[in-house]
């Protein structure tokens, strides 16, 4: 099985890298700095680099070349009450992506896999003492993740959006919860990385489907 990953730098792509390089399944990333990547010599020589921008459209084909399954992990940097970095790269990356992957026109479309956050199709999936957190610092952001959603929905490709809780850095325990509607305070990006490639890669659960999860 072959995964190309956008966003793989950092966070939650990070994470899923790390761990699907130990189920040994062919990884693609796409970086803008391959000279940066917060992985060892041991963890890079089993993943294949390209070099490239999420935003150019060319750079996303030859990442997702020949690939079964694309994991779109891309998003602004959110730390405390600030947000920084590229606000409303998913919704560009997820155009990008549908358009390459039609463009294409493979016998068997890959299956999109999008990272995305509770909130943004309203708040049954968000506790009620966060909701004016959402409300005050992820409204914006929340609107170019609705934007790449609906695109993905819309394409006609098979896909599953998962949709975190407040995510943190913690390690990794397995004793997450995961299904529609499911709400929670948080979630380690560990174990979003670890539901991704269990239960919706290896275990090829929820396909047009969009989950959420949390403790």
């Amino acid at each position: 099985m072959r995964i190309a990953v956008l966003g793989a730098s950092r966070n939650t792509g990070k994470a899923f890298v790390e761990q699907a390089i130990e189920k040994d399944l062919q990884i693609t990333i796409l970086a803008r700095s391959p000279d940066k990547l917060p992985f060892t010599e041991e963890q890079l020589s089993k993943i294949q680099v390209i070099k490239g921008d999420a935003l150019v459209k060319e750079d996303v084909a030859k990442t997702i070349e020949g690939a079964d399954i694309v994991i779109c992990s891309l998003g602004a940097k959110v730390e405390g009450l600030s947000i920084s970095g590229d606000i409303g790269v998913e919704e560009t990356g997820a155009k990008n992506l549908i358009e390459t992957i039609k463009e294409a026109n493979a016998v068997t479309a890959p299956r999109l896999i999008m990272v995305s956050s509770t909130g943004v199709n309203g708040f049954y999936d968000v506790p009620y003492v966060f909701r004016p957190f959402y409300s005050l610092l992820l409204t914006k952001p929340h609107q170019h993740k609705v934007v790449a959603e609906t695109a993905i929905k819309n394409s006609g490709l098979p896909y599953t959006l998962v949709r975190p809780a407040l995510l943190t850095n913690d390690k990794l325990t397995k004793t997450y919860r995961a299904d529609f509607g499911v709400c929670g305070y948080t979630v380690s990006r560990n174990d979003v990385a670890h539901f991704i490639l269990e239960q919706c890669v290896l275990e090829n659960k929820f396909i047009n489907a969009s989950p959420s999860i949390a403790y």
